[in-house]
């Protein structure tokens, strides 16, 4: 362990021998963009301006250094964040290391040692399993620079790339990747797997069929249960009205109060009939959604809702309350007071 002191740091270029500085340590307050190669889990190295002994200006820099070393070398890099390098963690990671958005730490990747600092969270992202100790997220040029910033062993780079097609441009992304991977299996294309999927007779015809279906028997079960209710109610309710039109209900009244009675009805039934569908979905997806070995599948399935389809559905439920509600007003509105004095009750 130790210390160095260091000033105008340059190349010589060029057959003449010109100097070109490369850093002087004159950064304004003394901020520098160096980071000091990490050489253990609590690296102790750091590098700073000082204005002890300057070679020139008022400014040098000093580096104290311990006594390990990363595969026995040692230093400082221009980082391209000017510090550790920011990542992103899920936080199944946070959790098991302790750590929080904000906290720097040197970790291993590639058996090389980076230091970092967690910007933000993210819970899920492609191929990676949050359930197997977390992982973290990084630019990838800024990650593969430091990585290769020693040059000990053969360079780093990427194991696996997602490429997106810019919209509008007729370029075959598909046939260009496949000439350049070493297999065609190495390729995945998420469009030419769900176009698969849409072609397949079995599924679309059968899903669209259900579609159609579903949308019949929620018609029919909805008309012909509250036409039940409704000459039930009718049937209980004559005498009712015919007592409250003898007491001087106007025709409007009637139909306030009919109205009211029956659109809550109604709400409360498209309300607790969407919840409860709902809820429905969301069990019968998670009992089905899990990989060949009974594990939960992850990321988990997002539901979605076709609300156009379910405006056609609250239309038509609407539409048949609204025949069945006139039809029942126009019949108690029209009870004989003399017959309904003599109803029983």
């Amino acid at each position: 362990p130790g210390s160095l002191w260091m000033d105008d740091i340059h190349a010589v270029v060029g057959s003449g021998g010109e100097e070109i500085v490369l850093e002087d340590f004159e950064g304004q307050d003394g901020q520098l963009g160096w980071t000091p190669l990490a050489t253990s889990m609590i690296s102790s190295d750091t590098i700073s301006a000082t204005t002890v002994d300057p070679y020139r200006g008022e400014r040098a820099g000093i580096f104290k250094f311990g006594k390990e070393t990363d595969r026995g070398i040692r230093g400082f890099y221009r980082s391209p964040s000017g510090g550790p390098l920011p990542v992103v963690a899920s936080t199944s990671f946070l959790v098991n290391t302790g750590s929080a958005v904000g906290d720097s730490m040197v970790v291993t990747i590639e058996g090389r040692l980076v230091p970092i600092v967690v910007r933000d969270t993210v819970e899920y992202f492609p191929t990676l399993d949050p359930r197997r100790g977390g992982f973290i997220l990084a630019e990838l040029d800024s990650l593969t620079r430091i990585l290769n910033i020693a040059g000990t062993s053969a360079p780093v780079g990427p194991s696996e790339l997602f490429i997106e097609q810019v919209p509008g441009t007729n370029v075959g992304v598909r046939d260009f990747v496949l000439r350049l991977a070493p297999s065609p299996s190495a390729v995945r294309d998420r469009e030419f797997l769900l176009s698969s999927v849409r072609l397949d007779p079995l599924i679309t015809a059968g899903w669209r069929a259900m579609v159609l279906l579903s949308l019949a028997i929620i018609g029919i079960t909805a008309g012909l249960g509250y036409a039940t209710y409704l000459l039930s109610f009718a049937e209980r309710s004559r005498r009712e009205m015919g007592f409250l039109r003898a007491f001087g209900f106007t025709r409007r009244q009637m139909l306030g109060l009919l109205s009211l009675e029956h659109l809550a009805i109604a709400a409360i039934g498209l309300g607790l009939g969407t919840w409860a569908g709902l809820e429905m979905s969301s069990s019968m997806v998670a009992s089905v959604a899990v990989t060949q070995r009974g594990d939960e599948v992850v990321p988990p399935f997002i539901l979605t809702t076709d609300w156009s389809f379910m405006l056609s559905i609250y239309a038509l439920l609407i539409g048949i309350f609204l025949v069945a509600l006139y039809r029942l007003t126009s019949s108690m509105l029209s009870v004989d007071m003399q017959t309904a004095s003599r109803m029983e009750i």
